[in-house]
């Protein structure tokens, strides 16, 4: 298949476990631009996390897109926003309250990727900047009590919202409709691409939406159950180059 996008995770997929890119991944990244691919970053963090490794990687122009903050902005490297969607400040009171009545811990992520520790403090700021908005909830636990607190989360929020356990020791909740992998779908649309044309690596539940869209779906073997359940293939494991490996062998070829 002639893939024209490649959607790639950053944490626990492209990154090795000392927040580093291996030399294999950067020159096959460049490989698949050079060869007219689209390489998108698709991940929790805000544009200025993502276009310091953007830049690394030699990603550049107003042709090329990322996915931040879980699929909430779509934008260029150049900022222009193509998609953007954020939780209503009602909402974000409402929540607030639950989860401070459940003592969960919390924070609020707007769409620069600031962080408050309360609706409150999210407001106060607002006011300075009426453009910001809440673009989710990121909720933290221990490991041992994850699955309590996704259960808690999924059950009062699945019908009006996306929740999905981003880390062993997190899950996050985003507005309705706003995913990975709708992101992808939002993009391709944009760029004229069909989804068989597009493959997506990643490692992580929040990544399960953008593998079950895409044509290619590739986990790296870090990966846990349900994310080899929803992918085509398996590569090697984030330590070792799995990034490369999918790029060279199902794009490159």
């Amino acid at each position: 298949m002639d893939y024209k996008l490649i959607a790639v995770d950053i944490d626990g997929t492209l990154f090795d476990d000392k927040q580093k890119i291996s030399i294999e991944n950067k020159q096959t990244i460049t490989k698949a631009l050079e060869a007219g691919i689209k390489v998108v970053l698709s991940s929790g963090r805000s544009y200025d996390g993502l276009i310091k490794i953007a830049n690394e990687l030699g990603i550049e122009g107003p042709d090329q897109y990322m996915i931040e903050l879980g699929g909430n902005v779509i934008e260029n490297l150049d900022r222009k926003v193509i998609y953007k969607k954020t939780l209503e400040n009602s909402d974000c009171e409402k929540i607030d309250n639950f989860l401070n009545q459940n003592k969960v811990k919390f924070e609020l992520v707007d769409t620069k990727g600031n962080l408050y520790s309360s609706y409150q403090e999210w407001m106060e700021k607002r006011m300075l900047e009426p453009d910001l908005g809440v673009a989710k909830f990121l909720t933290h636990t221990h490991k041992r009590d994850i699955q309590k607190l996704a259960d808690l989360m999924h059950k009062e929020y699945d019908k009006d919202y996306f929740v999905v356990v981003t880390s062993p020791e997190d899950v996050e909740l985003f507005p309705k409709n706003v995913s990975k992998g709708q992101a992808v779908k939002r993009l391709a649309k944009h760029l004229k691409i069909n989804l068989k044309q597009v493959m997506a690596i990643g490692d992580m539940d929040n990544d399960i939406p953008m593998l079950k869209i895409a044509g290619k779906s590739v986990a790296v073997a870090n990966s846990p159950e349900e994310v080899f359940d929803v992918s085509d293939e398996v590569v090697p494991d984030n330590n070792h180059s799995g990034v490369s490996v999918a790029i060279e062998r199902f794009a490159l070829q």
